[in-house]
């Protein structure tokens, strides 16, 4: 398995240091049944898609900017395209990836280093496309939760949790939470209306992002 070999810098995490770091015990899971690993899937589109979004980004506890993301996917193919713009139209930064391949189509000052191209397709990759291959354990948690986990080979771990909400966390060798997401219903064509992304290493950062109805 191949996926997020390493925490890069994110969206807008290029600006900032990372102020801290969040660990969390193991969870205890009672064994799942088959039922259960098909949900591990569900948070993700199951075929190709297009959306806009309404992109609120929130630097530390204090600078905020607005920001339009339009995105495309092909999960099959594990293929992304990716437009951040102003609220005026103007591209900031446009990338296509394929497999681990990115390509940098477009870039404006401050987005057009590599670090900040390998970070934001990071996060498109996080909230839209689901982890490679079988996870390595899945269950439920005390609280009835379904909780779906992912390791690398180097020791990252991707967790998926449905409960009211569909979270995604991915957390470091350590254990520590580097990223996570929440991803709100209603779902439309098997996107979230509503999704909040949190980063905590290597920077600090929030997105909020807001599906726009009648988008394509």
């Amino acid at each position: 398995m191949n996926f997020r070999k390493k925490l890069k810098p994110s969206l807008i995490a290029v600006l900032m240091l990372c102020a801290g770091c969040l660990s969390m015990p193991e969870t205890v899971l009672v064994p799942g049944a088959p039922e259960d690993l098909q949900s591990c899937f569900v948070l993700f589109p199951s075929g190709p898609w297009e959306c806009v979004h309404k992109i609120e980004a929130v630097i530390g506890e204090g600078m905020s900017s607005s920001l339009l993301g339009i995105t495309q996917g092909d999960p099959a193919e594990r293929k992304l395209h990716t437009v951040l713009l102003t609220p005026e139209g103007f591209i900031l930064f446009e990338a296509e990836q394929r497999e681990d391949t990115i390509s940098v189509l477009k870039s404006v000052a401050p987005f057009d280093s590599p670090a900040f191209a390998r970070g934001l397709m990071e996060d498109v990759n996080l909230l839209f496309l689901p982890p490679r291959g079988r996870p390595s354990k899945w269950g439920r948690s005390a609280d009835g939760a379904v909780l779906c986990q992912w390791e690398s080979p180097d020791g990252y771990r991707e967790e998926i949790t449905l409960s009211t909400v569909g979270r995604i966390s991915l957390r470091d060798r350590h254990g520590d939470l580097a990223k996570e997401a929440l991803l709100m219903a209603p779902f439309v064509k098997g996107l979230a209306s509503q999704m909040e992304l949190r980063a905590h290493q290597p920077a600090l950062y929030m997105l909020r992002m807001t599906l726009l109805p009648g988008a394509p």
